[in-house]
């Protein structure tokens, strides 16, 4: 009974938020405003994952909802909104980074500290931690990067970052799987044992 009631929630904001475009090309001036709010924190987590610079991502957000708003009439609305949205979302990152290519840097702001408040150690783990995370991240080919933030970052379903990167499922399948086994690779890697460097000097 449970899974029925999500799903059919599901159901109910799936076709509640793809009133909102064309209600706002209609004149409702709440429905933009319901959009923005829906999907501030994961076009932001985006923006922050995918490496812009702290300094650029007010601007970025700003002209990605404003084409948001440019392309409102286009949307339709038998479709999900997610993949027609952030489709813009990438896109606008795209041009970004080819029209900026020093642009792709660490990201600058590490998680939340968790309470209580941390000790130093505890904190340059933290921040060793992001750093690495963005490193590896921004070392993946594009095409993978773009499938694992819109899955894992941007809560996209496979089909709907397919429809949203314009690829084929079995290839944003195949993205997927490949970042995920570099991440994990690297993870291990890093996380392994080192041997004691004093035994060769005993």
């Amino acid at each position: 009974m449970a899974i029925e009631a999500t799903e059919q929630h599901a159901r109910m904001v799936d076709l509640d938020e793809r009133g909102w475009l064309p209600r706002h090309c209609g004149g409702d001036e709440s429905a933009f405003p319901a959009l923005l709010a829906a999907y501030r924190r994961p076009v932001h987590g985006y923006l922050v994952r995918c490496g812009v610079a702290h300094g650029d991502r007010d601007d970025l957000f700003q002209n990605i909802f404003l084409k948001i708003h440019a392309a409102s009439a286009s949307y339709d609305p038998g479709r999900p909104l997610a993949p027609w949205l952030f489709a813009i979302v990438a896109n606008t990152m795209r041009n970004h980074f080819r029209d900026r290519p020093a642009a792709l840097v660490q990201a600058e702001d590490p998680p939340d500290p968790p309470d209580p408040a941390p000790g130093p150690d505890q904190i340059a783990e933290t921040r060793e931690t992001v750093a690495w995370v963005e490193a590896a991240l921004s070392a993946l080919p594009p095409a993978q990067r773009e499938v694992l933030l819109l899955v894992g970052v941007a809560g996209l379903r496979l089909r709907e970052a397919a429809d949203a990167l314009n690829m084929p499922l079995n290839t944003v399948k195949t993205h997927l799987r490949r970042a995920r086994l570099t991440l994990a690779e690297g993870l291990a890697n890093r996380n392994a044992p080192r041997g004691d460097e004093g035994d060769s000097h005993e």
